[in-house]
């Protein structure tokens, strides 16, 4: 079952976070919230999450630290980061982490974006996310 598949959502807006654990919890993932870079880390320590959604821009420890610390000591993890981000980056090569992320995203969030990269992470595609009473069939968009 899906539900047993945890998310770590890293963001310190408290409004984007609802959204983001509303997302994850509709497409019936288990949904875990750090406020800042510090707490996603420790969080990471203690269990390692299927999928991380990474604000970059947040106070204590930014987005960019936590890659660079993913890189250093959970260099698997980035393959299942997605990156949600408001920050205008215009000098990417500075920032070589965001190459090995699963997906960068802008706000506002294409929610289907970020449905599918978080559903391609564990392995399922955006027509077969699981409901309550188990897998359903959500018609693709024209």
């Amino acid at each position: 079952m899906l539900n047993s598949v945890a998310v770590l959502v890293v963001e310190d807006d408290l409004s984007t976070q609802g959204l983001l654990v509303a997302i994850v919890k509709h497409l019936g993932l288990d949904a875990r919230i750090a406020g800042d870079g510090h707490v996603a880390l420790t969080m990471i320590a203690e269990w390692t999450p299927r999928v991380i959604i990474l604000d970059l821009i947040m106070p204590e420890m930014d987005g960019f630290e936590v890659l660079r610390e993913l890189k250093r000591t959970w260099p698997d993890l980035l393959a299942c980061t997605i990156v949600v981000t408001a920050a205008a980056i215009r000098n990417f090569e500075k920032y070589p982490e965001l190459d090995l992320v699963r997906k960068f995203l802008r706000k506002p969030l294409d929610i289907d974006q970020l449905g599918s990269a978080v559903l391609g992470c564990v392995g399922k595609s955006l027509s077969e996310k699981a409901g309550r009473d188990g897998a359903y069939k959500t018609p693709l968009r024209p």
